[in-house]
């Protein structure tokens, strides 16, 4: 990867002060989002016989769930494994720019590719607000990429953010069991004190257009918002960490949650247990 995709000085520093910008992605990544849209069409093809084009799939998901919603839930669970999803999160575009904004010798991958496909109206599976180290336990100075795989307007449901939240440090939170939550990892966590929270303004993310991607810190505080909208909101959260980050080194490189590793276990100091 060259250096004329290098985030800029200027990139590097809204990211350190907001804890979230937006990029535009380079050329070959664009043809690697297709790519995974291909995919998904040919999953969807082989188990239900419809024919999708590309650039119909994120129109046509949400009415296919309609009469077979199991088709899309397993389409959810096995496209994180797709060949171009795990191209796009190791790319080497990813891992120079993460590692320039860690401000260390080289970005770690995290083996979690996160696929979401959020439906218009299924409200029950977004997130409230949360920061991400808790589920994933990676570096204190993780990279999150939220890169979409159409235009995603703000309708869609995009992500909310408190500006510079990230400079506040981990934020206590209750643990739950999974058992308790309906077996959603994404419900493991609520935050213990709110207080101070309620008080700070939430930004709303504008349009996002394909080809372009957030970027944020695992300890930036933002929350789901309701797709509104008429299609399904399909995108890829690729998260890097710092190896070479102390603190994880002392921990010995928890997983996280979606290798079983709690939070309580290996940051207790972060964490009040609820039974219930």
């Amino acid at each position: 990867m060259t250096n004329k995709f290098q985030l800029s000085s200027a990139c590097q520093q809204e990211y350190l002060s907001n804890g979230l910008m937006q990029v535009t992605l380079p050329p070959h990544l664009h043809v690697l989002l297709d790519d995974f849209k291909a995919e998904c069409c040919q999953f969807i093809s082989h188990f239900s016989g419809i024919k999708l084009k590309t650039d119909e799939l994120c129109a046509e998901l949400p009415f296919i769930a309609l009469t077979n919603r199991q088709l899309v839930s397993r389409l959810y669970k096995a496209s994180r494994r797709f060949p171009s999803a795990k191209r796009l999160a190791c790319d080497s575009y990813f891992t120079m720019n993460s590692a320039l904004l860690m401000n260390t010798p080289f970005a770690a991958c995290c083996h979690f590719v996160n696929i979401r496909i959020d439906l218009p109206g299924e409200d029950k599976f977004l997130l409230p607000p949360h920061q991400d180290f808790p589920y994933i336990q990676d570096s204190l100075n993780a990279v999150v990429w939220w890169i979409p795989f159409f235009d995603a307007e703000v309708q869609c449901g995009l992500p909310s953010y408190i500006p510079g939240s990230h400079k506040l440090g981990i934020i206590s939170v209750e643990e739950f069991d999974s058992n308790t939550t309906g077996g959603s990892g994404a419900r493991s966590f609520r935050f213990s004190d709110t207080s101070k929270l309620s008080q700070m303004n939430y930004v709303a993310n504008k349009n996002i257009k394909k080809g372009n991607a957030l970027i944020f810190s695992t300890q930036l505080i933002h929350r789901s918002e309701p797709n509104v909208s008429k299609l399904a909101r399909l995108t890829l959260q690729a998260r890097f960490s710092d190896p070479f980050n102390m603190d994880s080194y002392s921990k010995n490189y928890p997983e996280g949650l979606y290798l079983g590793d709690k939070f309580s276990d290996f940051y207790p100091e972060y964490v009040t247990i609820k039974s219930h």
